[in-house]
């Protein structure tokens, strides 16, 4: 025991602390690195074409490092998706709640640009959302489906409380909401490989004009 009163046994070492961080603090920068990589490169480049080297080259971590982290490249595809994903429904939901009482063609637009507006804003993005994670492995289709159905279903229960608020008519909103939903994919791919074809306003006029008399339309 030290004088002072204190343990002088050592600290384990995940539990130092370099240039005034902790291994914790310091994990989670790597960690932060690491998912800005793997936006930029899966991102531009592919899932495919994409090293392990090269991500921990571009996030300044050596593969230890990265291993620490992530058992393989695909558990880090699945983190920036989940993030992208993640920021969209958080965006849609506060938008849903913003415009509560307000009428429905305003609510929808508003929750419908929350979801697309990142993904016609940064390219990387779109490609990881429409590209690279379709097929790419069961765990990646589970959760890109998973991610589909969280904004079926959010459309599904905003169209029915606007049936009954007397705003809509009943309708198959699932079927409609797929309709949206792949459409969307189509035309925001297609999009982002064809860059000039027209504007990312008029891209988010049009699809919000079609999402809106799709769901509000018998």
């Amino acid at each position: 025991m030290a004088t002072d009163g204190t343990s002088d046994t050592p600290k384990a070492p995940n539990q130092r602390s370099y240039s005034g961080k902790s291994a914790l603090e310091r994990g989670v920068e790597r960690r932060d690195r690491l998912l800005d990589a793997g936006l930029e490169l899966i991102g531009t480049r592919g899932f495919a074409r994409t090293t392990v080297e090269e991500l921990c080259s571009a996030a300044k971590v050596s593969t230890r490092h990265f291993y620490e982290q992530y058992p393989n490249k695909e558990s880090l595809l699945l983190d920036v998706y989940d993030l992208a994903m993640g920021e969209s429904l958080r965006r849609a939901r506060a938008s849903v709640t913003a415009t509560r009482g307000r009428p429905a063609p305003e609510r929808i637009a508003a929750a419908y640009l929350a979801v697309v507006s990142p993904l016609i804003e940064d390219a990387r993005l779109a490609q990881i959302t429409f590209v690279e994670m379709v097929g790419a492995s069961e765990a990646a289709e589970a959760r890109r489906l998973g991610g589909r159905e969280a904004i079926v279903s959010m459309i599904c229960s905003e169209c029915k409380a606007s049936v009954e608020r007397g705003e809509a008519s009943p309708a198959d909103f699932r079927f409609k909401a797929l309709v949206i939903t792949g459409a969307s994919n189509a035309v925001i791919l297609d999009w982002v490989l064809n860059p000039g074809s027209t504007s990312a306003d008029q891209l988010k006029r049009q699809l919000t004009a079609f999402a809106i008399q799709q769901l509000i339309s018998p």
